[in-house]
């Protein structure tokens, strides 16, 4: 179906709506469009592959390399969710969260009272896809009080096929960039975990993911 004959297949369902549910399409399509464009807020710089080998900087290709791009939020719903230990405090959901004054859409990751919360995610990377790389922003939300207990940290931690590629531990309501290349798994059928930890202390560990993205080019 080519996309003009998609828009008019939608617009004459939506003229069958009741009024309640057209004020239902109207929030859901805000939505989906603020959704959309929460990962587009990364710079294309960010998401793009840097050359490491000088000759290939210089070298002018051919054409431009396609990107794909695997959001996980988008795809949170297929994702498992679990604790390391019992469940037990943990909240882990999809929604905005605040961090000092930006909002973004955002994998919510509440670790449990003992113990750790994963969120796990099985995909497929395409055969084609020759680097990957996973681009997020880790805070804690506003409101917060775990700053005012110094000893106290939440432990961010990002697994693919069991092994830990990248970690940090927070206390304080800001955003910091994360960027983790991964190595070579084109065609692979592959385990992606999302984690975060208490450290024996879950008291105000507000962890938040802002737009994971898995990208490969």
């Amino acid at each position: 179906m080519i996309q003009t004959d998609l828009y008019e297949s939608i617009v004459r369902r939506i003229a069958d709506l009741s009024e309640e549910s057209l004020q239902q399409l109207s929030q859901t399509i805000a939505f989906l469009k603020w959704q959309e464009e929460q990962w587009r807020e990364w710079d294309d710089d960010e998401l793009r592959f840097d050359f490491t080998d000088e000759d290939e900087a210089d070298a002018v290709p051919a054409s431009p390399r396609s990107r794909w791009v695997h959001d996980l939020i988008e795809l949170f719903e297929q994702a498992t969710v679990t604790a390391t230990q019992a469940p037990q405090g943990m909240e882990v959901r999809v929604a905005a969260a605040l961090c000092e004054l930006e909002q973004r859409l955002s994998i919510w990751q509440h670790p449990p009272t003992a113990g750790a919360s994963v969120v796990q995610y099985q995909l497929d990377v395409p055969s084609d896809v020759t680097r990957l790389r996973f681009r997020a922003k880790v805070g804690i939300r506003n409101g917060s009080l775990i700053a005012e207990s110094p000893n106290n940290y939440v432990a961010f931690r990002f697994y693919v096929n069991g092994v830990r590629l990248w970690s940090t531990t927070k206390n304080s309501t800001t955003w910091d960039d994360v960027s983790v290349d991964l190595p070579t798994l084109a065609g692979q059928h592959i385990t992606i975990q999302l984690v975060t930890d208490g450290l024996g202390d879950a008291r105000w560990n507000w962890a938040v993911w802002g737009t994971p993205l898995l990208i490969g080019e």
